[in-house]
């Protein structure tokens, strides 16, 4: 089994070779393109010296020249690591270390690569420089695929770590047809349909939603080379028209704060607006539908399915809930001491995948502790409601104790968006001087509101609509939240404004 020879066998080639696979602001491939480049890859790779089972590890912008690559790796039967360009050389080098690599591909003319600034160069690891193979117009390679098991390693994702360091997810060859269910029957994407995913294909979402899926189907995936802007996301739904935008809660703030009321009309082009990576506040969905005309359709998974897992339809799923379980995937719920819960209250989620990861890297323990009878501990606190919808209740640790009571950082959360001076809000725990753990609530003002005001009329909004316990130990205003390399929201650089502080005289 080989993930790539799913994509391009002969019988996927003879229905889509001739549709366009990949397109950029510049150019465009053809699967059967996309697989000649695959092939010219595979040739290098093996003259180079990667074998079975070898370790390569990229640092690349998204590119026609990084997907072939990145193809090629797994075509050839190693093992595809991807992380962000916005991993620092440290952390780069930690990665290259965990995972044993041996060889690390960067962008043609990277004057900054790793490898230009390191001495000595990692150890057996070594460097591939990526460029533009030349191939003819009439050259049609065929694809040689190594084939092996399903247990055999495919690809490693490195997750975004919001708390810690990351850690890399290992995934095997698995049967990508099985994961493509919410692309063809909840968004009935079909061959020539134009996706665009916001995302870096680093990170799992993009990836498995915005990449491998949409070239099971036969579809054309558009890629921006770097991390995109709001005027960016902007122009390329007004220039290329998708049909299906995949995207995060942070994109779609965005565009609802930056964009001219005239300026909506456009987006009302694309069939679907998905949204995953983060929670996905109520008031965001509303605003967006009544500015477009459209849904957000929201969704749930992780690094550890790379696929999706819950999913809703913007037809009939309620606000904030994040669906119901795609075909194959099984979700429950467990409490503390691992006894099943009653899937009306909140509880940990624990599900299983189609295409759930293998192993932690170099962290055995943890993998012990997350990977329980083939179910995933996601870590995440969900209820199901009596129409068999999922809602997304925060993390297993958004629960403080404070007073002998039980505090709910999601509640704060809420409270925090109904104030109307935020345009985004994020609660935490964070401990104070005395060593006490306390809820600490961070938040973006809204459009032409003075920081200072806007503090003080959040402190009266929590005072008025929570308990003094509920009540956030620190309120901050912020011109935006820190991210993670993957975009998502650092609480740990959140946490590290207020911990070990005085709490604010409430």
């Amino acid at each position: 089994m080989n993930i790539v020879a799913q994509l391009f066998c002969s019988d996927q080639l003879s229905k889509f070779g001739q549709q366009i696979a990949l397109k950029w602001e510049s150019g465009s491939w053809t699967y059967t393109e996309l697989t000649n480049h695959i092939q010219l890859n595979s040739v290098e790779l093996r003259q180079i010296g990667i074998e079975i089972g070898d370790r390569v590890v990229f640092r690349c912008s998204d590119t026609a020249q990084f997907v072939a690559m990145y193809l090629a790796v797994i075509n050839i039967g190693a093992v595809a690591v991807a992380v962000s360009t916005r991993f620092s050389d440290e952390e780069l080098g930690r990665v290259i270390e965990d995972s044993n690599a041996t060889a690390f591909v960067y962008d043609s003319g990277d004057q900054n690569c790793f490898f230009h600034q390191r001495k000595p160069m990692p150890l057996k690891t070594v460097p591939i420089e990526l460029k533009e193979g030349i191939i003819s117009d009439s050259e049609n390679l065929p694809l040689e695929t190594i084939s092996g098991s399903a247990s055999d390693e495919c690809l490693w994702v490195y997750s975004s770590g919001s708390t810690s360091r990351p850690k890399g997810i290992v995934h095997t060859h698995r049967n990508i047809s099985d994961c493509c269910h919410f692309h063809t029957d909840t968004l009935k994407i079909v061959p020539g349909d134009n996706i665009f995913c916001t995302s870096r294909l680093s990170f799992a979402y993009a990836l498995a939603n915005g990449l491998l899926a949409p070239l099971m189907i036969g579809a054309t995936v558009y890629l921006h080379p770097e991390w995109v802007t709001i005027p960016e996301v902007h122009r390329i739904i007004v220039t290329e028209s998708p049909t299906v935008v995949f995207s995060v809660p942070t994109i779609y703030r965005g565009l609802l704060d930056k964009l001219e009321s005239d300026e909506f009309g456009c987006l009302s082009v694309v069939d679907h607006y998905v949204s995953a990576g983060e929670h996905l506040p109520w008031q965001i969905q509303d605003a967006w539908f009544r500015a477009v005309g459209k849904s957000i359709i929201n969704v749930y998974g992780c690094s550890e399915t790379l696929f999706l897992a819950l999913a809703g339809n913007s037809d009939r799923t309620p606000l904030e809930s994040v669906g119901m379980p795609l075909p194959g995937v099984k979700p429950v719920l467990a409490g503390k001491d691992n006894e099943l819960a009653d899937i009306s209250e909140h509880a940990v989620l624990r599900i299983s995948h189609p295409f759930m990861f293998k192993f932690y890297a170099n962290r055995e323990k943890e993998t012990l502790q997350r990977l329980l009878d083939n179910q995933f501990v996601t870590g995440d606190l969900y209820r199901c409601d009596s129409t068999g919808n999922w809602h997304h209740q925060g993390r297993e640790d958004d629960l403080i104790k404070v007073s002998g009571q039980w505090v709910h950082l999601r509640e704060v959360e809420i409270v925090g968006h109904e104030s109307g001076v935020a345009s985004d809000v994020t609660a935490l725990s964070a401990t104070d001087v005395a060593g006490m753990a306390r809820p600490a609530l961070f938040f973006i003002p809204s459009n032409n509101t003075a920081i200072n005001s806007s503090i003080e009329r959040m402190r009266e909004h929590m005072k008025r609509q929570l308990s003094k316990f509920k009540q956030p130990s620190w309120i901050r205003a912020v011109e935006d939240f820190p991210r993670t390399v993957n975009g998502k929201i650092s609480r740990e650089k959140l946490r590290n404004l207020v911990e070990g502080t005085k709490r604010d005289s409430i």
